[in-house]
């Protein structure tokens, strides 16, 4: 009989206890900073409602905590409590799609020279130096392609140094071959291959992390400098303290990137709906939006998202779709131009709104002209956005003629040409004309992987031709060396609307 009774004690015990916990919630709790109370005095009244602090995050006044349920309604009414929001479970975008083809299939990741990025490296715009924060499920830092760009980061989900990439599909890992994998010969290349990665891991193997845990993560990228955060994951919950955060990493000169989500909704996921953070959708090798990409006034920049080929644990590769795949080849652009030198334009100190307007103005329009809900400013464009020259664009206006060619004036040099193909056939290019003149300006080429290429051009009787087939290289680039002032002519070839984005700048 009293065995049955103690037995009967401790099952009341523990249903007593479980009703406990239930009746406790995780919390983030925001503390006014005008409200005059030291940070002791703002802890102790969440200790004295019961509340049990779990992280202290002082870089945007608050705390996450267990607290009691009874007791939000009072904090909330605290005039010194600005607010008390859930510690909600942020997840990866879904659906995260992994094609069961062969990696062999795709010899590399298509995305990073459609975008450009090939191009800037043959200009040796690298990255080299910039620190990226992958905000996500840690990284393989072992990979073959990433070992030599990784430069440390810390585990927030488990509170320790080792943030090693435990997910089923590597999506971190994933994400930072994407950004940084190195041009060593095999396997892939990112967009900026000597970039520096840093992996902070906020999301666990199940690819969901707290709210804490990823404010935890911008503190970190904050406190160590970074130049660039990839937010790969998103929800549908608007969280004050999270935006807080982003805001203030901004403010302190980091440029944040984040997916619009994979919903095929007409709004974008939070962080990227934030007015801090770059909100990106994703697009197919054809350039239209993805089916799965959400979409929206928030969309600020569009990136390859469909098959994209990239680094997995193991040392291997593989192949996954999504606006998580489309971020980080924004955040790798966004690298370069840290990389590239890029001056404070408005003097303010702040670096990170001078590279997102490169970012916006280099663009690639796509859709309706301008910014549009799906596309944004455009396709995201490597080559065009390390390149602090002016840039030239050469169209078919209508039946291909003489006035729609381009004359681009040229001093005594040697410069570095780039062309971006957006739907030519062909592009040739000239000197013009030098009758009646005693010496035709030369033009001699450097470069000597050019196809159709004479040694040099002298004269309106020599051409320069680029053919533009869907298994040509569609960005190309080259020196040209220029011994007395004169010009050079640009003339498309194809349909209507066609055009080619050019870049000269002086070496």
């Amino acid at each position: 009989m009293v065995r049955r009774i103690n037995l009967f004690a401790v099952v009341v015990l523990f249903i007593l206890t479980s009703l406990a916990q239930a009746a406790e919630q995780k919390v983030i709790i925001g503390f006014r900073h005008a409200s005059g109370l030291t940070e002791l005095e703002n802890h102790d009244k969440v200790n004295r409602a019961g509340g049990k602090i779990s992280r202290v995050h002082s870089s945007i006044a608050a705390v996450a905590a267990l607290l009691p349920e009874e007791a939000i309604a009072a904090l909330k009414n605290d005039p010194n409590i600005a607010y008390v929001e859930a510690d909600s479970l942020v997840t990866v975008v879904d659906p995260l799609q992994v094609p069961t083809a062969s990696p062999q299939e795709y010899a590399e990741s298509w995305g990073v020279g459609h975008i450009g990025a090939n191009t800037a490296a043959m200009m040796n715009y690298k990255g080299a130096g910039a620190k990226v924060a992958i905000l996500d499920t840690g990284i393989d830092y072992n990979h073959p392609d990433l070992k030599d760009n990784y430069k440390g980061g810390y585990n927030f989900v488990y509170d320790n140094s080792d943030p090693i990439d435990d997910s089923r599909y590597g999506h971190g890992t994933h994400l930072a071959g994407i950004i940084a994998a190195r041009d060593n010969g095999t396997g892939m290349v990112g967009v900026a291959p000597e970039a520096f990665l840093y992996a902070v891991k906020v999301l666990n193997g199940g690819m969901m992390g707290s709210t804490s845990d990823i404010l935890a993560g911008i503190e970190w990228a904050i406190t160590n400098k970074m130049n660039v955060i990839d937010m790969s994951f998103g929800s549908s919950m608007d969280s004050q303290a999270f935006r807080d955060a982003c805001d203030l990493a901004y403010k302190s000169g980091i440029v944040l990137v984040a997916a619009a989500g994979n919903s095929n909704l007409p709004s974008v996921d939070n962080p990227a709906g934030f007015d801090s953070v770059i909100a990106v959708s994703a697009t197919a090798q054809d350039d239209s939006r993805a089916l799965f990409s959400n979409y929206g006034a928030k969309v600020e920049l569009s990136a390859p998202g469909v098959l994209i080929k990239s680094t997995v644990p193991g040392g291997g590769y593989g192949i996954m779709s999504g606006t998580s795949q489309a971020v980080p080849h924004v955040a790798g652009v966004a690298a370069l131009i840290f990389s590239s030198g890029i001056k404070d334009g408005n003097g303010d100190g702040n670096l990170a709104d001078d590279v997102r307007s490169r970012l916006d103005a280099s663009a690639r329009d796509l859709g309706d002209p301008g910014r549009d809900i799906y596309f944004g400013y455009g396709l995201v464009d490597a080559a065009r956005s390390v390149n602090s020259v002016p840039h030239y664009k050469v169209t078919i206006t209508g039946t291909p003629n003489k006035d729609d060619a381009l004359e681009v004036p040229l001093k005594p040099g040697t410069y570095t040409i780039v062309i971006n193909n957006n739907g030519l056939k062909k592009l040739a290019i000239r000197p013009p004309a030098c009758n009646g003149v005693d010496k035709c300006v030369e033009y001699q080429f450097l470069t000597q992987e050019l196809y159709d290429v004479p040694n040099a051009l002298s004269g309106a009787d020599t051409f320069l031709k680029f053919h533009f087939s869907p298994k040509d290289a569609q960005n190309v680039s080259f020196e040209l060396k220029v011994d007395l002032a004169g010009s050079l002519m640009f003339y498309p070839h194809g349909e209507t609307g066609s055009s080619a984005d050019i870049s000269i700048s002086e070496k």
